[in-house]
C-alpha cells in the first residue's frame, strides 16, 4: 500500500503500473495479483482505504460547527495527493467494473452518508435545518463542491472554502420552506 501511495503521488494514476508497484514494494507481480484483480482495485484500497486524518464527521453537538468540520475534512480528503491522483482514474474504471462501482458506492454510503444524515437530523433538532430538507442533495452538494474545488482550484484556502460552502448550505437548508415543483 505504501509503495502504491508513493507512486501515485509522484507519477499519477495513468503512469502507474502493477510492475512499478511490485518493484517499489519489493514483491512480484503475481503476489499483487493474488490480492487485487487489477490496478484499479489496488489503487482504490491504497487511496481510499482510510480517510486521511481519521473520520470525516465529528460530533461536537453543534450543527454549524460539525457541518463546517465535515466540509473542511471532505475538502482536505479530496486534496490529499494520493486521493487526488487516484480519484479520476477510479471514477473512469468504475464504469467498466461492477465490483469497483459497488465498492466506491459503499465508501461513500457506508462511511459517511448515514453519519451525515445524523448530522442533518441534529440540525433539524437544533432548529437550524428545515425538517423536509433533501439530505441526499445537501450531501451531494458538499461532496461535489469539495471534489470539484480540490481538482479545479488546487490552491484554494480550505477553511475559507468550507466556511463559504457551509454558509451557503445553511441558508439553503434553513428554516425557510424548500422550493418544490408544483407540476410533478
Amino acid at each position: 500500500m505504501s509503495a502504491t501511495r508513493r507512486l501515485l503521488a509522484c507519477d499519477g494514476y495513468d503512469q502507474l503500473s502493477i510492475e512499478a508497484i511490485a518493484r517499489e514494494a519489493g514483491v512480484s507481480r503475481p503476489t499483487i495479483y493474488r490480492r487485487w484483480p487489477s490496478k484499479a482495485h489496488l489503487v482504490f484500497d491504497a487511496a481510499f482505504g482510510q480517510p486521511p486524518g481519521g473520520e470525516l464527521l465529528s460530533a461536537s453537538g453543534d450543527f454549524e460547527t460539525d457541518l463546517r468540520a465535515f466540509a473542511r475534512a471532505v475538502l482536505t480528503f479530496w486534496r490529499d495527493p494520493v486521493v487526488e491522483a487516484a480519484a479520476l482514474g477510479i471514477l473512469t474504471e468504475r464504469r467498466r467494473d461492477p465490483e469497483l462501482h459497488i465498492r466506491t458506492q459503499q465508501l461513500l454510503d457506508e462511511r459517511t452518508k448515514a453519519a451525515f444524515g445524523s448530522l442533518v437530523s441534529s440540525g433539524v433538532e437544533q432548529g437550524h435545518v428545515h425538517p423536509n430538507v433533501d439530505v441526499d442533495m445537501v450531501y451531494q452538494a458538499v461532496l461535489g463542491t469539495a471534489f470539484y474545488t480540490a481538482h479545479m482550484e488546487p490552491d484554494v484556502d480550505v477553511d475559507d472554502t468550507a466556511d463559504r460552502l457551509c454558509s451557503l448550505l445553511i441558508e439553503g437548508a434553513g428554516l425557510t420552506h424548500p422550493r418544490r415543483k408544483d407540476h410533478q
